[in-house]
């Protein structure tokens, strides 16, 4: 690994950036549920509805998951693939939803994808690729997987990808930093050409990353900090809530609560939403 790892500067590092901006950001995005912080919520509300047509037939993919502790997920949200979050209360038969809360504290977070796996090459698997290295330097999985899980080797270099998730928003001129084990901060540019991508190639052999900052172009007198308490990896997949930066502006969403204990939105479109089992 360590070989092919290295011996593959050159094409890999290319497709490595394409992979983290693309495919492996979107592996990332499922990798784990955003850290909300809100008051709580009504219990007699809280759950999980589907929307409905007309007819009163469910459309399973658009979901909105009202959580005890204020939080609120809104799946496939047109265009199709989007996803809306953030914090919701009840006042009388309105619920409220107040999206751009999504990422607490600092407005970002760490995203670990799952690692490959027997099942991932399986579906690759033939024309000569009997192995999940194989598959990843084909370019058929995807290698941010594995990077992000693998535990850094002396001298090899440590990656940052961060993004914004929901629209895809440009990073701009960020700048990134690892705070190491020994105190010292190190600051990184992105990489030319590559919006949100920075790569640490001098740092100590032996480096140990105990935290991760980020200082965006909106604040730039801010840095927010991630503490890393596992091993140092090859990359972080960090993802950013623009709305948190005020690069963005959050929306919002009123829905009135019906006899029947089903919502209907004010907007858009009067989407009826129906509580599930």
């Amino acid at each position: 690994m360590a070989m092919n790892f290295i011996g593959c500067a050159a094409h890999c590092c290319r497709r490595a950036r394409s992979a983290i901006a693309g495919s492996i950001v979107g592996a990332a995005m499922l990798a784990a549920p955003a850290a909300f912080a809100c008051a709580p919520a009504d219990a007699a509300l809280a759950g999980r509805y589907a929307a409905i047509d007309k007819s009163g037939k469910s459309n399973p993919q658009l979901q909105l998951q009202l959580n005890l502790d204020g939080s609120f997920r809104m799946h496939d949200v047109p265009p199709p693939g989007l996803e809306a979050a953030g914090c919701w209360q009840r006042s009388g038969d309105t619920v409220v939803l107040v999206e751009g809360l999504a990422i607490g504290g600092e407005g970002i977070k760490r995203a670990l994808p799952e690692p490959l796996t027997q099942a991932d090459l399986d579906k690759v698997r033939g024309n000569g690729i009997d192995t999940l290295q194989q598959a990843v330097d084909a370019g058929l999985l995807p290698l941010g997987r594995v990077w992000a899980n693998q535990p850094r080797r002396a001298g090899e270099t440590v990656r940052v990808s961060v993004y914004e998730p929901r629209v895809g928003l440009a990073v701009g001129e960020a700048k990134a930093m690892l705070r190491l084990a020994d105190g010292e901060v190190i600051e990184q540019s992105p990489v030319p050409g590559d919006d949100g991508q920075f790569e640490f190639a001098s740092l100590p052999k032996r480096a140990v990353v105990k935290a991760i900052g980020v200082r965006f172009p909106e604040q730039p007198n801010r840095i927010r900090w991630l503490s890393v308490e596992d091993s140092t990896k090859l990359l972080y997949l960090i993802e950013f809530d623009a709305r948190a930066l005020g690069a963005a502006e959050g929306g919002g969403m009123t829905l009135t609560r019906q006899a029947d204990g089903s919502l209907i939105s004010d907007f858009p479109d009067a989407t009826h939403f129906k509580r599930l089992p």
